[in-house]
């Protein structure tokens, strides 16, 4: 492919040669450009220069004839014949040598074109070529010695001549009017001539002579003599500066000058150049052309250069991407200025790498998923059921090598809310991070592997030095609740099995960390369980309290809150003094029994039963005797609900009305032994069927278990209150066989009649 096609096809070699030629006519173009600005204001500055030096050497020529005019101006004082002339009356004889003397002097200088005395006493003028007085002579008045002005006066060809007029009052009266003055006329075309010089190199070059209020006293061009300049802005700029040398840059009919300027040290006089900034760079133009074609040539070359390096850097770069196009790949947005090497290039590498991320990823957790597989056999004591290769499980059992092992049992406490709270993926996402916040800190202290993750516990295997684990294994398993509860508000309970030896026996303490995991129930969530807190599994067998549970179920009937929460109360007290599968079980009687007292009450009502089972069933999940309190509670207060609710209906008023008549009919008759369901469905005029039905549902109990209760409850008052014998008591309650009397006696308060009596009063 030649250069063209790769220019065009190939977007990396494309901006590669490219940053190399930018680069490098980047270069060219600052270095030509710095040197071109340079050699310019260096230029400008040397020109600058030397207009200063010149107009320097007219000041110093002007100073010179300045000092030659007071020389002068002192030999003509000093002349015995000029001082006759200047104070004396009119003589002939002295007016003639004056003259003399004058066209001599003049002769002499030829800068001056004449030199005139006045003398204002006699009205007196003489001068060295004949030229009439000059009119504009300030008068007598003016006392000061030096004065000068320019003027022009007309020859005898009519022609105009220059002059600058200086005048001098010898003997200046400080009292009275000057009685005499020289005048020496210096020709303006000695300085002009100077001037020319200066402006000869070029045609647009202006240079002049002005005094301190801006008046032309001698100009290159002769027009501009005796005018006004200073309302020229470059010109105040002159006069109001400080420098007695200088240059500016200023703008003259929408064309740029540069002004150079030098005062005379003797006269306030400002010699002035005025040149065109555009004839000052002519030669710099042509310079500028030149840099530019030399800039140009460099550029074609490192052109060139550029070509061959970038060339030779591609070489590998397209030897990969050939070796990919081999492949079939093709990067995406290859279409835009066609093909992008280096994304190309990223786009398989990011590929390749990201394959080989997975593999590597996949290969992992295919390897931990195994060996949590073997782990989990090891702990249900199934590892003869593994399907791996003898290798991989010596490997994985050398990792295990002790010599002590441990299981360590982790639970996700209140597991219900916690299935409610996060679906099936968050679920995993939680375990799995338990188990490696778990395994992490555990790491630290002992060497550990995760042995299973199931739907709510996670175990490790630890490995131990000793058989007695630490203060430390405590203080990391506090840690790891700490985190877990900090970092996803999740509470976990921790249990530790029995240390084994060998790791055929780590079934073994998997097992002791279930059975101490059932402790929770009495512990508490975010417990840490172990052998030494499950101790209290062996205390001394303990009877179901079947008082309680009657208590319990009347304190329902009653609809009195208070009463049911503090029988609850006791009932959980009753709990924790026995074990896990006494409480347990003892639970399960307390509800059966409940369901059983008003599940003929619901049915009659209209309710459906099962709500009172799925309660039952709900206490199942309660994994606290906290838990358990709060289940019993709201179900207990939920048949109470019932009750109240059903209390309000009209039939059900009636019904309560006709059972609390038979109740006080029982209450009236009951010392009768032949009190009977009859009986008393004829004291209401209701069939017994019906009675008998009606008794059980309100008041949950049978007609004849409710006869008994009232006769043995008034049996244990006589029994405290009266010396009477067990038959006379039984005679009153309506029982006057003794042995049934003292079996229903036993069988309601649990002991006889005589060990009722016998017992102590405060028991």
């Amino acid at each position: 492919m030649g250069f063209l096609g790769r220019f065009r096809n190939y977007r990396v070699y494309r901006k590669l040669l490219l940053s190399y030629v930018l680069l490098i006519v980047i270069t060219i173009s600052l270095v030509t450009t710095i040197l071109y600005f340079l050699f310019s204001a260096k230029a400008v500055q040397e020109i600058d220069d030397s207009s200063q030096k010149m107009l320097s050497q007219v000041s110093y020529t002007a100073n010179v004839v300045f000092k030659q005019i007071e020389i002068i101006t002192n030999q003509l004082l000093n002349d015995s014949q000029v001082t006759m002339f200047l104070y004396a009356n009119n003589d002939k004889i002295v007016n003639y040598n004056v003259k003399l003397l004058l066209s001599k002097v003049q002769s002499v200088y030829p800068f001056i074109s004449n030199i005139s005395l006045y003398n204002f006493e006699n009205g007196n003028y003489i001068d060295a070529t004949g030229q009439s007085k000059d009119p504009n002579l300030p008068a007598p008045q003016h006392v000061q010695y030096f004065q000068f002005y320019p003027r022009q006066i007309e020859q005898v060809n009519e022609q105009m001549n220059r002059l600058l007029t200086f005048k001098i009052i010898p003997l200046p009266s400080f009292t009275g009017d000057s009685k005499s003055a020289i005048v020496l006329d210096l020709e303006e075309a000695y300085i002009q001539n100077t001037m020319r010089s200066i402006s000869s190199s070029s045609p647009h070059t202006s240079t002049f002579v002005m005094d301190n209020r801006g008046i032309v006293l001698s100009h290159s061009n002769a027009a501009y003599f005796m005018n006004d300049v200073s309302d020229e802005e470059y010109v105040q700029t002159i006069i109001d500066g400080t420098s007695d040398q200088g240059s500016i840059e200023s703008t003259i009919n929408k064309k740029k000058y540069l002004i150079t300027y030098v005062k005379s040290s003797t006269l306030d006089w400002y010699f002035v150049s005025v040149r065109p900034y555009n004839e000052l760079f002519s030669n710099i133009y042509e310079l500028r052309n030149w840099t530019l074609l030399v800039a140009v040539i460099l550029c074609v070359i490192g052109g060139v250069i550029a070509l061959v390096v970038t060339g030779n850097l591609y070489n590998p770069i397209k030897a990969l991407v050939d070796k990919v196009s081999e492949r079939g790949v093709t990067a995406k947005n290859a279409s835009l200025l066609r093909l992008d090497e280096y994304n190309l290039l990223s786009e398989v590498f990011t590929n390749t790498l990201a394959s080989a991320k997975t593999l590597e990823n996949n290969l992992m957790r295919s390897t931990q998923a195994m060996k949590n597989s073997y782990m989990f056999n090891l702990l249900k004591g199934n590892s003869n059921e593994s399907y791996f290769s003898p290798d991989i499980e010596q490997k994985w059992q050398n990792e295990l090598k002790g010599p002590y092992l441990l299981a360590i049992l982790i639970k996700i406490d209140s597991f219900q809310a916690f299935k409610l709270k996060y679906n099936a993926i968050d679920r995993g996402l939680v375990r799995f991070a338990v188990s490696n916040i778990a395994h992490e800190l555990v790491n630290k202290v002992y060497p550990n592997e995760i042995a299973m993750i199931e739907e709510e516990e996670t175990a490790l295997i630890v490995q131990m030095p000793h058989s007695e684990f630490g203060e430390a294994l405590y203080l990391t398993l506090a840690e790891i609740q700490e985190t877990i509860q900090n970092y996803y508000k999740i509470s976990v309970s921790v249990s530790i099995g029995d240390p084994c030896t060998h790791f055929l026996d780590i079934r073994n303490s998997y097992q002791s960390a279930q059975l101490y995991m059932k402790q929770r129930l009495f512990w508490g969530n975010g417990s840490i369980l172990d052998a030494t807190k499950a101790r209290r599994e062996q205390e001394l067998p303990s009877r179901y309290p079947i008082s309680s549970e009657r208590k319990l179920i009347d304190v329902i009937k009653l609809c009195q809150p208070k009463s049911i929460q503090r029988e609850i109360d006791d009932w959980i007290v009753h709990l924790s003094n026995n074990s896990y599968s006494q409480a347990i079980q003892y639970t399960n009687f307390l509800f059966l029994a409940i369901i059983r007292e008003f599940e003929t009450m619901t049915e009659w009502w209209g309710l459906d039963p099962n709500e009172l089972y799925t309660a039952m069933n709900d206490v199942h999940a309660a994994e606290t005797l906290e838990e358990i309190r709060k289940r019993l509670k709201d179900f207990c207060f939920r048949i109470m609900s019932m009750i109240e609710e059903n209390k309000n209906n009209l039939t059900t008023v009636k019904i309560a009305k006709v059972i609390e008549e038979v109740k006080q009919y029982l209450h009236a008759k009951y010392t009768d032994p032949g009190i009977s369901l009859e009986s008393a469905s004829d004291h209401v005029e209701l069939s017994s069927g019906y009675i008998g039905k009606l008794f059980k549902t309100v008041t949950g109990s049978s007609f004849n278990d409710y006869v008994t209760s009232i006769r043995m409850e008034k049996a244990k008052e006589l029994l405290l209150e009266t010396s009477y014998t067990v038959a006379q008591i039984g005679e009153r309650v309506g029982i006057y066989n003794v042995s049934y009397f003292s079996t229903l006696f036993k069988k309601k308060h649990g002991m006889t009649p005589s060990q009722f009596r016998e017992q102590p009063r405060g028991e």
